[in-house]
């Protein structure tokens, strides 16, 4: 963490790290699955063909681009993704430690449960946006930690054997939510696809996302669009998302309006966009 200390002799945290280490049982284990952790996550976090996210972040006035590197140190390889200033990052370290690292340089797009008046000690409580002062430290860690576990939550798609008839069979058949029939999910449909592409991107892993969120990824609105066609949009882009709490691939954030993906909801979207990318030459081989 790197603090300075401003004028009024508040402390802040300028820029906060938080890293989550997984440690193998010898280099062996980490350097036989880290070529593969790597290429899952330049081509499912980000576009393959410029290495980049395709979107752009709707938090406060950002209007820059999230950007994908790749960096190959002598120390070992390393993918970071980053935008207005807060960056996630997976390296290797000492051979044997897969390090997951998120730093937070802008608060602003967070929320943090506080009184609405600090001079008021019976204030109201409300979600607002993170301070980048030490009082708010608390929730740094949590959003912090809560990236890393969805990175990790993503790579372990790599390692999964489950076959994929099974992973395609589970959404492939109409279920019961909340007293209501969802439909299932065709992954061959491209609004389907579409979707499951959008919720899976890399820029979202930090916060989760939001029905707006989507709405920009999905079906990017003009200004002129009257307030009628944007509740439409809006309902729309509920619905799919009730489809995909149906069938277990996203959950909802306590006390937000965010969700974020599943064990499941990881699983299956990088089983479709592997199948997708891979030759039959290259799924016969594995078979044999």
């Amino acid at each position: 963490m790197r603090s300075i200390r401003n004028r009024s002799q508040d402390w802040v945290a300028h820029q906060t790290e938080w890293a989550t280490d997984t440690m193998f049982t010898c280099p062996r284990a980490l350097a036989d699955i880290y070529p593969a952790l790597v290429q899952h996550a330049m081509n499912h976090f980000a576009s393959p063909d410029v290495m980049r996210f395709l979107g752009k972040k709707a938090h406060g006035n950002f209007t820059g681009e999230l950007v994908t590197s790749f960096k190959d140190r002598p120390e070992g390889v390393r993918v970071k993704h980053w935008v207005a200033g807060n960056s996630i990052k997976m390296y290797d370290k000492a051979g044997t430690i897969l390090r997951v690292e998120t730093t937070l340089a802008e608060t602003q797009p967070f929320k943090v449960l506080r009184p609405q008046d600090d001079e008021k000690p019976d204030a109201k409580l409300a979600w607002l946006p993170l301070r980048k002062g030490v009082a708010d430290l608390h929730r740094r860690t949590q959003v912090s930690q809560r990236a890393n576990d969805n990175y990790l939550a993503a790579l372990a798609a790599v390692d999964d054997t489950t076959p994929l008839a099974d992973v395609f069979d589970q959404v492939a058949r109409r279920v019961t939510y909340g007293g209501r029939s969802a439909r299932a999910i065709r992954i061959g449909d491209p609004a389907d696809l579409a979707i499951l592409q959008a919720i899976a991107r890399g820029e979202l892993a930090t916060a989760g996302f939001r029905n707006r969120d989507l709405q920009r990824i999905l079906h990017p609105v003009r200004r002129e669009a009257t307030r009628a066609a944007q509740r439409r949009l809006s309902a729309k882009i509920g619905r799919q998302i009730r489809l995909l709490r149906a069938h277990g691939l996203v959950r909802k954030v306590q006390r937000s309006h965010r969700y974020v993906l599943t064990a499941k909801g990881h699983l299956l979207s990088a089983a479709v966009f592997a199948m997708r990318a891979a030759t039959t030459q290259q799924l016969l081989r594995q078979a044999a």
